[in-house]
């Protein structure tokens, strides 16, 4: 099964209609809600992590597809139309990779 996060703030647009494609999927995936006070994201451990994890990053949503980071709807939707979400969603994540 494939491993899906994202972090996303509820004000955010893009966020919803990622989420609602991978709902349309039928995709299981964890959401990790961020909030942004209209200049920045509040700091929180959430936001902490998100930034750790994509680097100083001012946007959302921010998706990781078995391990792969998806820096926001508008990389991942060609990745849709072309099928590359497909494949990435067929590749395992790296720690599940045998060597």
């Amino acid at each position: 099964m494939p491993t899906i996060e994202i972090y996303y703030a509820d004000i955010c647009g893009l966020c919803h209609q990622a989420m609602a494609f991978f709902r349309s999927r039928r995709l299981s995936f964890v959401a990790h809600e961020v909030h942004w006070d209209g200049e920045k994201f509040v700091d929180t451990p959430t936001s902490r992590d998100m930034h750790r994890r994509c680097g100083p990053v001012d946007f959302v949503p921010q998706i990781f597809v078995n391990g792969r980071h998806i820096p926001g709807w508008r990389k991942l939707e060609p990745m849709i139309a072309s099928g590359e979400f497909d494949r990435l969603l067929a590749t395992p994540p790296p720690h599940a990779r045998s060597i």
